[in-house]
């Protein structure tokens, strides 16, 4: 791997606090629409493709999202 792609590497690149936050806030924003497109009655994969995720990443994230609910 180059050093420069090494930089854009996002398990290499030091995040900012003001980054973590940013992507917290866009995963909450993008679980909850997971689950307000679930409770539609559309599936995983349906959701999976309309948002351009893969089955399983939806399935997380709406695991989680519930997961922080409940606590």
């Amino acid at each position: 791997m180059s050093k420069e792609s090494k930089k854009r590497s996002l398990s290499y690149r030091v995040t900012t606090p003001e980054e973590r936050a940013r992507r917290e806030t866009e995963t909450e924003r993008r679980s909850a629409h997971i689950i307000a497109l679930k409770a539609r009655g559309l599936n995983y994969a349906t959701i999976a493709i309309r948002l351009g995720l893969s089955a399983s990443t939806v399935s997380r994230l709406a695991r989680e999202y519930v997961e922080r609910a409940h606590d």
